[in-house]
């Protein structure tokens, strides 16, 4: 059953983008996306995030280790922001 999930992508020309989108988990093909110049950013790590789903961080073929911790960083931040304003 398809859900939609949340993306982080790291590197590239969207570098930093948080989209939205949808993925099967019983699909054997890897969640991906192509980016603006062409290349295929692929699912380089997968959050559970409660009730909320999950959450994936796509990585672009050109990043750079620094690209990739800050969108992990990225990530972690909407998860404690979410978790925040769900307990208001």
């Amino acid at each position: 059953m398809e859900q939609i999930v949340e993306c982080v992508i790291a590197g590239g020309p969207q570098h930093g983008t948080i989209r939205r989108q949808f993925w099967d988990p019983q699909y054997p093909a890897p969640l991906s996306l192509v980016s603006e110049d062409g290349h295929v950013c692929l699912a380089a790590a997968r959050r559970p995030v409660d009730s909320l789903g999950n959450r994936f961080i796509l990585l672009h073929p050109l990043a750079t280790g620094q690209q990739f911790m800050a969108a992990l960083t990225i990530s972690s931040c909407r998860t404690a922001s979410a978790h925040v304003s769900l307990a208001a």
